[in-house]
């Protein structure tokens, strides 16, 4: 079991990280300048990455909409440049996967 939140990035902000080849460290800069917003706390069953996967899964899946709605609410999709804090480890949603941040 693993506690997850998530933190969306500032929409403007996005197209940052699909132009730069360092995600951790444009995450953390975004983070220091204050471009996220912390969405609910909840406990899932998955850990690490999978956690992560799990959150993406939950917020883009459409054959997840009711379950989405109780748990995530009518926020947008996690995308590229999104963080999701598992058991207070973050991982930023990179192109392709997702980037520990240290």
């Amino acid at each position: 079991m693993s506690t997850v939140s998530v933190l969306l990035l500032n929409s403007e902000k996005m197209r940052d990280f699909y132009f730069t080849k360092d995600v951790a460290k444009t995450a953390s800069q975004m983070i220091a300048h204050g471009e996220y917003q912390l969405l609910n706390t909840m406990v899932i069953s998955q850990e690490g990455k999978k956690a992560a996967e799990e959150m993406f899964d939950l917020s883009n899946n459409p054959g997840r909409e009711d379950e989405r709605e109780i748990h995530y609410g009518r926020h947008r999709s996690v995308s590229v440049g999104d963080i999701v804090v598992v058991d207070g480890v973050n991982y930023v949603c990179a192109r392709f996967g997702w980037e520990k941040l240290i």
